[in-house]
């Protein structure tokens, strides 16, 4: 389960470029859900995406993960908790994988049961 309390994030503080990206984000996702994070460009969604990986650390809020608060530890330690498809397909994937040889991928290194879903291609 994930679940994100009044997370604040702003880019750039106290300058001309100061971007505030997630101000008092709040979402609750159970365990085997799927959700689809739909808005603009700049609206926040890779930011809020890269702080629930760790990527980036928020500024004020909580971000738990399977009830563990997480909010302060860093993406390595996050990395067994959380997997991403990346906007960018060659960043964090198998370029020569399909997308179902990819997630088959992910889950194995993790040790998820499903693994066999590389065999869906």
């Amino acid at each position: 389960m994930l679940r994100v309390r009044d997370v604040w994030k702003t880019f750039n503080a106290g300058t001309p470029n100061e971007v505030r990206s997630l101000q008092g984000v709040n979402l609750d996702l159970d365990s085997g859900s799927f959700v689809i994070i739909i808005g603009t460009n700049g609206s926040g969604k890779s930011t809020l995406l890269n702080a629930v990986a760790g990527t980036w650390f928020v500024d004020a809020g909580k971000i738990e993960l399977d009830g563990r608060d997480v909010t302060r530890w860093p993406e390595y330690k996050r990395a067994a908790l959380v997997g991403r498809v990346f906007q960018n397909p060659f960043s964090g994937t198998a370029p020569n994988l399909s997308i179902a040889e990819n997630v088959a991928l992910a889950a194995l290194a993790c040790g998820a049961d499903w693994a066999g879903l590389a065999n869906a291609s």
